[in-house]
């Protein structure tokens, strides 16, 4: 039988424990990705009942698994789970596979055939930039350094793969405004420095239109899709974005605004300072904190207590679901790593937990899929979610 290597025993204890350092975490990550599901399911039964014993008492807080039959029809069964999953955390998957080979003798079939399959990498900083005469920039491939002059403003790529709006010290301002777009496709993010300092973090399949300089006594830009923004102060010249029929005004202030099409509303969630969205005649105050959803007929639902880290969780590297539902789940899958994905699984299911956006999908599926709940396939630029 399979037995865990000592060292590697150690490393999972330190990781409940909470002292595993960032080196052993990584180690420990490397190791669990060279397991197949068939040597999981030859280690000794030491290990187990050693190893399994102390991930289950400290898990079984954390770990919630419901299943929910329909009554009086011949429905399939609803599934809701909420998992707790950890990109690091290699003994809450070790448990999970002990506790679901306990409960009931079911297999991960489809582990494999992902590990079968041409993988995805996960998005990169990419973005193309269109300039004021039409012309456009593929900022990726672009090399660093001042790429143009749009008015009296140089535009500057950063090694660090910022772009970066630098007025001129003595610059006329008897020329017309110049407005720049910035566009990033399914699998990019960009980050850009407006004229003004203020920062602007462009999630994947979103564009930002802006002025090269703010001259009037309003600075206004324009977003489609998922955008954090880091406003720098100005009580003389106001900040304010606008999202298709909506606007969020702003003096000072980081906040992010997520209006993809495909979702039901467009959220603004605010990180600090304060801001006001309106849309036709209604409009909301948002305070640190909270979060303000439009709906489709123009309404506004005030979120008090929101998840601000699940809101922002893009912008720092990760995925994180609140409970949430499988198929928000995959649209997010979707921009992030370039694919079209395809249900042929019903039910209702749901996570919570923080995965890394810097895994191959393979990687990412194959978390989801320890909760033996949710399979896939991975095909060329698709992927299938199947029961």
């Amino acid at each position: 039988m399979k037995h865990v290597p000592e060292h590697i025993q150690a490393l999972i204890q330190k990781s409940l424990e909470g002292s595993i350092t960032t080196d052993e975490k990584v180690i420990l990550d490397d190791w669990y990705y060279t397991i197949s599901p068939e040597e999981m399911a030859m280690f000794s039964e030491e290990t187990e009942n050693s190893i399994g014993k102390r991930i289950k008492s400290r898990l079984d807080d954390y770990i919630i698994y419901e299943r929910m039959a329909a009554r009086h029809k011949r429905q399939s069964v609803l599934l809701r789970a909420a998992v707790v999953i950890s990109l690091v955390s290699v003994s809450c998957l070790l448990y999970y596979f002990i506790a679901n080979r306990s409960r009931e003798k079911k297999t991960i079939p489809e582990v494999a055939a992902i590990k079968a399959v041409k993988d995805v990498s996960p998005g990169g900083t990419k973005a193309t930039l269109t300039l004021g005469d039409g012309s456009i920039v593929v900022l990726d491939s672009s090399s660093n350094g001042q790429i143009g002059l749009q008015g009296n403003t140089k535009v500057i790529k950063l090694d660090n793969g910022q772009l970066k709006y630098q007025k001129g010290k003595n610059g006329e301002n008897n020329t017309a405004v110049v407005y720049n777009i910035i566009t990033t496709p399914r699998g990019g993010q960009y980050q850009v420095v407006l004229a003004d300092g203020s920062v602007v973090w462009l999630n994947a399949s979103s564009t930002l239109k802006f002025p090269t300089e703010f001259r009037d006594s309003l600075r206004e830009v324009e977003i489609t899709g998922e955008a954090y923004f880091e406003v720098a102060h100005n009580a003389l010249k106001p900040f304010r974005v606008k999202v298709r029929d909506m606007y969020v005004n702003v003096l000072g202030t980081s906040f992010n605004v997520m209006a993809y099409d495909d979702e039901a509303s467009i959220n603004t969630t605010l990180l600090k300072g304060s801001l006001k969205v309106s849309s036709g005649e209604n409009s909301k105050l948002i305070k640190p904190g909270q979060q303000a959803k439009l709906n489709g007929k123009g309404n506004f639902q005030l979120i008090p207590d929101a998840d601000v880290e699940e809101a922002v969780a893009w912008k720092n590297g990760k995925f994180s679901f609140n409970s949430a539902d499988i198929k928000a789940i995959m649209r997010q899958v979707e921009r992030w790593y370039d694919v079209d994905v395809i249900f042929e699984r019903e039910g209702d299911l749901h996570f919570t937990g923080e995965l890394s956006r810097f895994v191959n999908v393979s990687q990412l599926l194959r978390k989801l899929e320890l909760t033996n709940e949710v399979h896939f396939r991975i095909e060329k630029g698709r992927i299938t979610v199947l029961p």
